[in-house]
């Protein structure tokens, strides 16, 4: 959002495109609905924040489950089959992912 207001400050062609757009959705029945006046906001301002909020959880839906399974979770690896390089090993590795990706997603809902 800094680096947005800070781009909108410095471009005046942008400003104008932005500012025109912002009032006239704040205007519009979008506007008057969120209520964008009275609480002091704008539209660009709100794309700009749920594309931060969308990224970060895109991120973390992304690598919260991969560190998780890299920890090893409850898989113990079994000297006789290879220890950690053993198939049985990695099996447990790749289903525990699976579990950790569809319980971050569920648990990102809540």
């Amino acid at each position: 959002i800094i680096f947005f207001r800070i781009r909108r400050t410095t471009t005046n062609n942008n400003m104008g495109f932005l500012t025109s757009m912002d009032d006239s959705i704040g205007k519009s029945f979008i506007g008057r609905f969120f209520k964008f006046e009275e609480k002091g906001a704008s539209f660009s301002t709100e794309v700009a924040g749920a594309t931060a909020t969308f990224l970060t959880m895109a991120y973390i839906l992304a690598v919260n489950p991969r560190i998780l399974a890299d920890s090893g979770g409850p898989c113990v690896p079994n000297e006789e089959d290879g220890g950690i390089d053993g198939p049985e090993y990695g099996n447990c590795l790749m289903e525990i992912n699976r579990q950790y990706v569809t319980a971050t997603a569920i648990g990102s809902m809540v």
